[in-house]
């Protein structure tokens, strides 16, 4: 098999079928950070005053090594395929719980420290987009149970070295925040950065980090029956430049792509790592 040399469309959207074959694929699947991820445990505030919620209830998997837990590179098909995913049995009625999960090197640092140099990425420039597949398979399909993707924001080293977190505003996919999901379908989240934001990232030296997403499982009927409550994370793609919602076509410019796990130390733009496989 030839290599394939991690790449981006730039200033484009993905298509809502066959998303998956929209991007070269690198180790890892096609998100370049490091292959970590960090759950809360508690509520956090940012320095900009944004409030994550992290309910420590409940269960959380992910697997690298299994490709029905892997949270960066799945197909829309397969609901036994759930990625990151965060679930828990209840009976008790209005329940709804919310928890962030990290996903990329630095977890649980607040926005306003300082990146450590042993943190690893591709320390990709001009993020302004996220998309995934979010699932809500094993959640109970009556008694008003859901999964919702609560909000989402991309995490970054700033200009100065320190850590920020911006969330994501604008849609681009086919899932609305707070939408409920539920059954055998994957749905495609897209959101980039209010249009400020992405001139911010753009024109200054904003290096790529990771994501921080934060997942609501929610049972808003009654009753004494036992339900499970389910969401999931899975085949997770950026969007890249000052406006990522153009129509998608294959003669658009691409973004080439260091590989995830370069430590800040060992970056350097003009000399790039690259992966292949």
């Amino acid at each position: 098999m030839s290599d394939q040399i991690l790449t981006y469309p730039h200033g484009i959207k993905y298509q809502l079928s066959g998303w998956d074959n929209q991007v070269k694929q690198g180790l890892y699947g096609s998100i370049p950070c490091d292959a970590a991820v960090h759950a809360a445990t508690s509520n956090v505030t940012e320095a900009d005053g944004e409030l994550w919620w992290g309910d420590n209830v409940g269960q959380w998997t992910h697997s690298f090594s299994s490709a029905d837990k892997h949270p960066f590179n799945q197909v829309k098909s397969l609901a036994s395929h759930k990625g990151l995913h965060w679930w828990i049995n209840t009976s008790e009625n209005k329940f709804q719980r919310s928890r962030w999960f990290d996903i990329g090197a630095e977890g649980n640092r607040k926005a306003g420290l300082s990146v450590r140099d042993s943190a690893r990425s591709s320390w990709l420039r001009e993020v302004t987009a996220v998309w995934f597949l979010f699932n809500g398979h094993d959640t109970t399909q009556n008694r008003d149970c859901y999964a919702r993707v609560e909000k989402v924001g991309i995490r970054y080293r700033d200009p100065r070295g320190y850590v920020r977190i911006k969330p994501v505003t604008e849609k681009l996919g086919d899932l609305r925040l707070n939408e409920g999901v539920r059954g055998s379908s994957k749905h495609m989240f897209g959101y980039m950065l209010p249009g400020e934001e992405r001139v911010k990232v753009v024109d200054n030296k904003y290096h790529f980090l990771g994501l921080r997403v934060q997942i609501k499982l929610r049972r808003g009927g009654t009753g004494a029956n036992t339900d499970t409550l389910q969401g999931g994370i899975s085949a997770i793609r950026l969007g890249l430049g000052s406006r990522p919602d153009g129509s998608y076509n294959t003669t658009n410019k691409r973004a080439l792509v260091g590989r995830g796990n370069c430590t800040w130390s060992e970056f350097n733009e003009n000399k790039l790592w690259l992966e292949t496989r």
